[in-house]
């Protein structure tokens, strides 16, 4: 079969390339930028256009699709004109996934981290999963993708409500709070029961959040996590310098004492989700310990870029981008690096969600030292909106956090050459990462 992407760059959909190569398929697609994606399969032999044009077109059996490719698109246009079927990406992962023994992890916050982390557990205690990562981590062979036998193991979006339909084996729910809820006619309760819908299609095992007040509602009768109640609990959590330690629970049965190189008590709850599933899945406690200890963390998820040893700041790039991500992120880099100043350069993510979670975000950033607000990334969003970044920088004035505005990279950069002796995050979903990047490239490497 010959497969046709549009959008191959994106992190969901070059996973799902690889993965078609891998099994014999042939796989070429378009992008509508050049990005580390592009480039990487490019080196595994895998055409890719940049641009969207009628031309980008090779013979192609099928054409794989997100949401975000709109019914003008000219390579979805030229199709549908050939009769060429069309697929969205979650339709293609969900096949595959239902041909194969399939653990899945969603959620609103930590799906990402949590299935590195349990795809660690079981790759070191000698399973073989496949792994579909909707992020970049050096621990897996190409990234985002793991070529595996047998178990697949796969991040599930819940934005868009697709994901109710699957019925893996081994599911794992973070947590559900109302996000993407423009995708669910702006109700949470629509939101909900999506998550319902896809709880009752788990086979095997579903492992939810007990301390997740929405979540300890919708799911009965699934094996929980928690800190302060659960099957599974961590406790004793303490930090020090570039770490933290939690004592594991089983009921009554202490687990041990288990070691994270990556703060915040939101990561000992991720950690604590993976060991409660890859434990009843059969993995020795031990192992599971040690695959934690070495765990390091998937890119953007307070990802080390750099030390400007002349002006002392350390500098972190992570993805968070909604209130309660955001806030845990501050008080996780304030446990690490404890008596720092802690700097924020924030971006934004959504006019639609600046609106839904009305102050929230300068709420989340208060605790801060100081902030610079990035111009909004709007992610493909159109229409009028009576709201932009400006509003974040409104409500930190009310706070007493000071805070500044910057509407291109050099003003950020210009802004950070005055900081000293700080811990500097720069948070959000959109382009901003290219702002961390370029930041300790220019302050790192100056002296």
């Amino acid at each position: 079969m010959k497969y046709h992407f549009i959008g191959i760059g994106g992190i969901g959909m070059s996973g799902l390339a690889m993965h078609l190569a891998s099994e014999g398929n042939q796989v070429y697609g378009s992008n509508y930028e050049e990005n580390e994606r592009v480039d990487y399969l490019r080196a595994k032999g895998i055409n890719i256009f940049i641009g969207h044009s009628y031309e980008n077109f090779e013979k192609p059996d099928v054409v794989v699709r997100t949401t975000a490719i709109k019914q003008g698109n000219p390579e979805l246009v030229r199709a549908m004109s050939e009769g060429v079927p069309t697929i969205y990406r979650m339709e293609l992962l969900k096949n595959l996934l239902s041909r194969n023994t399939s653990l899945c992890v969603t959620g609103t916050d930590g799906k990402t981290t949590t299935t590195a982390m349990i795809s660690k557990i079981l790759v070191d205690s000698g399973r073989d999963p496949t792994v579909l990562l909707g992020g970049i981590n050096p621990l897996l062979s190409d990234g985002n993708y793991r070529k595996g036998e047998g178990l697949i193991v796969s991040e599930l979006d819940e934005s868009d409500g697709f994901f109710a339909s699957f019925k893996p084996d081994y599911a794992i729910i973070t947590n559900v709070r109302g996000d993407h809820l423009e995708h669910y006619d702006n109700s949470f309760d629509n939101l909900k029961n999506h998550f319902k819908y896809f709880a009752r299609g788990v086979e095997k095992m579903l492992v939810t959040n007990a301390d997740d007040s929405v979540s300890e509602r919708i799911f009965k009768g699934s094996l929980t996590f928690g800190r302060d109640r659960g099957d599974y609990r961590f406790s004793d959590r303490a930090t020090g310098i570039m770490n933290q330690t939690f004592r594991c629970w089983k009921g009554d049965t202490d687990l041990g004492l288990f070691k994270l190189m990556i703060p915040g008590e939101y990561n000992a709850y991720n950690a604590t989700a993976a060991v409660a599933l890859a434990h009843e899945m059969g993995v020795p406690i031990e192992s599971i310990k040690n695959s934690l200890e070495s765990y390091r963390s998937v890119d953007r998820r307070f990802t080390f870029r750099g030390l400007d040893d002349f002006r002392n700041l350390f500098f972190f790039d992570d993805y968070a981008h909604t209130p309660d991500e955001i806030s845990s992120t501050i008080r996780g880099a304030r446990e690490f690096f404890p008596g720092k100043n802690v700097v924020v350069v924030f971006q934004p993510h959504r006019y639609s969600r600046l609106v839904r979670e009305n102050g929230r975000f300068a709420m989340s950033l208060k605790d801060a030292t100081e902030v610079c607000v990035y111009k909004l990334y709007e992610a493909y969003e159109k229409g009028q909106y009576a709201i932009d970044e400006t509003e974040v920088l409104k409500g930190l004035s009310s706070y007493g956090v000071p805070a500044v505005h910057a509407v291109n990279y050099s003003e950020i950069l210009e802004w950070l050459e005055k900081k000293r002796d700080a811990v500097i995050l720069f948070l959000g979903a959109g382009d901003i990462t290219e702002a961390s990047k370029m930041s300790a490239l220019k302050l790192c490497e100056a002296h």
